[in-house]
């Protein structure tokens, strides 16, 4: 008998978290969707030293829609397109280790697909985080970056279907940009006659404990994603105001809960050695109209930071 395919292949690109692999797993493992063989798991193992292999063997071993990867070495980005290729679903979703599916999200998941894998509209996963907006929304392709915004960074709200993972594994353009997932949502994205933003919160994120934060917050999520962004630009898709209104967005809901934690040294991050976070946004953005008014936005937001910070040591 032919084994039937998987609607949904979870693709877990993991390294060094062991715990937190293993939490997210059972969160899915429970769920009706994965029992009946509708959903996949693939666990793409980035060469870790702690006990990732020995628990990604023994899913695998105990359940036969889970399956164990482990490459030679770590190769960084390139294991977010490497373990797409791994998966055998219609779509093919990233997952971070981190993430806890709550009960029933398969269920709603795998409607949400079933209903789309004809017409393979492109599919974002934004687990509620924009606010005030529809749980579901389609859109055009300026209208899902304007709504989407920096979101697209997180390798949790990217998700691919079958027919563009062909050779997907040599398509690692974006991984020295440690934005792979950009570059590729944009490409995806910009193509596709409708965007379906998925907003409802599925999901939960574990806490990670000292969390690796050493690679360059601005580097990364200003000079790499509007390097990505910029072409989109000048090909008129499009415009400056979309990329000002971008960089605002970037600012006031992304780099300022980054820059107090760097400012007041919130504990369990593992900061860069070399990078002055808060120093690179202010010289990026104080010529900006809105920066007077944004400089007691960051205050007020830091006041309350501080406060929880020293409520949570008492």
């Amino acid at each position: 008998m032919k084994k039937e395919q998987p609607l949904l292949s979870i693709c877990i690109p993991t390294y060094n978290r062991c715990q937190y692999l293993k939490k997210s797993i059972d969160s899915i493992v429970a769920q009706n969707e994965f029992i009946d063989g509708i959903v996949e798991v693939i666990i793409s193992d980035n060469a870790s030293n702690d006990d990732t292999k020995k628990i990604g063997k023994k899913y695998a071993q105990k359940y036969k829609n889970i399956h164990y990867f482990c490459n030679e070495k770590n190769i960084r980005d390139e294991n977010f397109p490497l373990a797409l290729s791994r998966g055998n679903g219609i779509l093919r979703r990233l997952s971070n280790d981190t993430i806890i599916y709550k009960p029933n999200a398969l269920s709603e998941m795998c409607h949400i697909i079933e209903k789309n894998k004809e017409n393979k509209t492109y599919l974002c996963w934004t687990n509620g985080a924009i606010k005030n907006s529809a749980k579901m929304q389609e859109v055009d392709f300026h209208d899902f970056i304007y709504n989407v915004s920096y979101y697209i960074t997180s390798i949790a709200c990217f998700s691919i279907w079958e027919k563009d993972c062909i050779e997907i594994e040599n398509d690692t353009l974006g991984c020295e940009l440690s934005l792979w997932q950009v570059r590729k949502c944009l490409e995806l994205a910009s193509k596709s006659n409708c965007v379906l933003i998925c907003n409802k919160n599925y999901t939960d994120i574990q806490k990670v404990e000292n969390k690796n934060i050493s690679y360059g917050l601005y580097h990364v999520f200003y000079e790499n994603y509007f390097n990505l962004i910029d072409p989109y630009i000048k090909r008129g898709i499009l415009t400056i105001e979309d990329k000002e209104y971008l960089e605002k967005d970037l600012l006031y809901h992304f780099f300022t809960g980054w820059c107090i934690k760097w400012e007041i040294q919130e504990k369990g991050l593992n900061y860069s050695k070399t990078e002055n976070l808060k120093n690179l946004v202010w010289n990026q953005y104080k010529g900006k109209p809105y920066w007077k008014k944004y400089l007691g936005y960051y205050n007020i937001k830091k006041c309350k930071m501080q406060i929880a910070k020293w409520i949570r040591r008492t």
